[in-house]
């Protein structure tokens, strides 16, 4: 009997580890995005906001729905730089975020 109960105690811990569905948190995916933006090739005379709305899709990969900004050039430079760039997901569910960013002047 004793034997039964480890083993399904066993069992049912190695069934919870692989039910774990990592989705990665907001910070993750802002650290993410801040790295793969880098550096504008043009100046920026002064402090922009936007707001980029996208998905991450079953592949792990960012797709870029809508991009709030006052600056065309601007918004052309994020989706640009994000579209369809991998970030780091092991969920098999899409993921819809919409996140503000700030683009400092240079």
């Amino acid at each position: 009997m004793r034997k039964l109960v480890l083993f399904v105690l066993f069992a049912m811990i190695n069934i919870s580890v692989f039910a774990i569905n990592e989705k990665p948190t907001k910070q993750e995916i802002r650290t993410t995005i801040v790295k793969l933006l880098g550096k504008t090739d043009f100046k920026i005379k002064k402090e922009l906001k936007t707001t980029v709305e996208f998905i991450i899709n079953k592949k792990g990969e960012l797709v870029i729905l809508d991009i709030t900004c006052s600056n065309p050039l601007i918004c052309e430079f994020i989706k640009n730089k994000l579209n369809y760039k991998k970030v780091h997901s092991n969920s098999t569910d899409v993921q819809f975020f919409k996140m503000p960013l700030r683009i400092l002047k240079s």
